[in-house]
C-alpha cells in the first residue's frame, strides 16, 4: 500500500510563500469572545468552540466592562453574552458594543428563560439568544447563523 500522502492528515495547510493563502485562512476563521462571571462555564464554552474547525476564541471577559474594552482590542466576529454579571449587565454591554461595532453579532446566553429578558436583549441588538443549557448542541450552529445573519 502507498504511504505517500498519508502524513498529511486533515485538510490541506495554507502555502507560507503565498501570503494570500494565509490572509484568506484567517478571514475564514470565526473569531469569538466569550463573556460569563463564571470561569468554569467559559472554560466549557471554550472547549465546544475548540471543536469547531471554522472558530476561534480571541479573548474572555467576566463583566460587561471588560466585555466591551475586550472587543476594542480582539474586535470579534460574535461575542457570546451572558446577561446576568456583576459591574455591567450583558443587556447594557450588549447595547454599548452595538453603538460602538455594529457589526460585531452577539448571542445572548442566560439560565432565563423569561419573555421579557429575551426582549431586552434582543431590543438591545443581540442576533440571538440561547439558554445555557442548550449551549452544547447549538453553540457553534448559533455563532455561524449569527455571522452570516448579522443584525
Amino acid at each position: 500500500m502507498p504511504t505517500e500522502g498519508l502524513d498529511r492528515l486533515g485538510p490541506p495547510r495554507p502555502s507560507t510563500s503565498n501570503p494570500y493563502a494565509v490572509q484568506a485562512d484567517r478571514r475564514s476563521t470565526i473569531r469569538v469572545l466569550l463573556v460569563d462571571d463564571h470561569r468554569m462555564l467559559r472554560q466549557g464554552l471554550r472547549s465546544i468552540i475548540d471543536d469547531c474547525d471554522s472558530m476561534q476564541v480571541v479573548g474572555e471577559a467576566s463583566n460587561g466592562v471588560e466585555a466591551i474594552e475586550a472587543v476594542a482590542i480582539s474586535r470579534p466576529d460574535v461575542v457570546v453574552m451572558d446577561i446576568n454579571m456583576p459591574k455591567m449587565n450583558g443587556i447594557q454591554a450588549t447595547q454599548h458594543i452595538k453603538q460602538m461595532f455594529p457589526e460585531t453579532a452577539i448571542i445572548g446566553l442566560s439560565v432565563q428563560t423569561g419573555r421579557e429578558i429575551i426582549e431586552k436583549m434582543q431590543a438591545a441588538g443581540i442576533s440571538f439568544y440561547l439558554t445555557k443549557e442548550s449551549a452544547v448542541e447549538t453553540l457553534c450552529a448559533a455563532i455561524e447563523d449569527a455571522v452570516t445573519h448579522k443584525k
